[in-house]
């Protein structure tokens, strides 16, 4: 009898190791879970509990923001960068150190480096939306997946940028926009994609975005428009974050079909997926 493939452990019990008030309502978590951090690429996701009682009742998807190593260069843990929004985040921007945090992950599909090595990847984030891109660079910045990175990163003002300076020495270029002119180019962070699309003079270039629905919608009219491939992670309410609550679903095209279309579960399906099939 053939043998059976050991499941891939999927429930963590993490350590709050730090919590960093970021001001503005934003903190970040650091969180010791080795087994997770070992397994875990850059866009996928982990669905976190937030207190051991009644209520919030469903668990919180987050992204992984940094990838944690210790000084021999072993995975460690994540971090997780939240902003204030409601209940659950108000409670997870109070967490003290030393508590127990579940975490069900790593989930969802991660980003996919580019086969070509001299392809230069744009990262194209808006607010909370920039926080896979921190643990992409750590990972895209040395070793076999390595590829030139710049992170476009936009918000309404700099206020919406304040956890910016995690990015320093990482791997990546960094260049801001803010609608208000507070940091930056005064903009739309598609001002700075429409600028290095136009900038590549013939090299490849790979497109990944995070944000807001509308900000992404934008970015993908873009790339399209400059024949240049963009892939999303999308940012969407779940309940289960496994394709069993059909809550997170999102409108793509399926050719064929008597609609055209067909309802892909974000969390199973995603949350990176090819910008070209969504029907924003």
């Amino acid at each position: 009898m053939a043998a059976v493939a050991e499941r891939p452990k999927l429930l963590h019990q993490a350590t709050l190791v730090k919590r960093v008030d970021l001001g503005h309502d934003y903190f970040e978590l650091f969180l010791n879970c080795p087994d997770l951090a070992a397994s875990m690429q850059a866009g996928q996701f982990v669905n976190l509990r937030v207190r051991d009682e009644l209520l919030p009742l469903l668990r919180r998807p987050f992204s992984s923001f940094d990838y944690l190593k210790d000084a021999r260069g072993r995975a460690t843990g994540i971090s997780i960068l939240g902003h204030v929004v409601g209940q659950g985040t108000a409670l997870m921007a109070r967490m003290a150190e030393g508590l127990k945090v579940s975490l069900h992950g790593p989930l969802g599909k991660p980003f996919e480096p580019p086969e070509d090595p001299a392809t230069r990847v744009l990262m194209v984030g808006g607010g909370i939306g920039i926080a896979p891109f921190l643990h992409l660079t750590r990972q895209w910045s040395s070793g076999p997946s390595k590829r030139e990175l710049v992170m476009l990163a936009g918000g309404r003002s700099v206020k919406d940028l304040v956890f910016m300076n995690r990015f320093n020495g990482a791997g990546a270029d960094v260049l801001l926009a803010t609608e208000d002119g507070s940091a930056g180019v005064k903009g739309r962070v598609t001002v700075l994609l429409e600028a290095e699309l136009k900038a590549l003079k013939g090299k490849p270039a790979l497109v990944l975005t995070c944000g807001p629905m509308a900000m992404m919608a934008a970015v993908s009219r873009i790339c399209q428009a400059a024949g240049t491939p963009c892939y999303a992670s999308l940012e969407r309410v779940m309940g289960c974050g496994y394709g069993v609550c059909n809550g997170c679903v999102v409108e793509v095209d399926a050719p064929g079909s008597e609609r055209g279309y067909r309802y892909a579960k974000t969390c199973v399906e995603g949350t990176v997926m090819d910008c070209a099939s969504i029907r924003w």
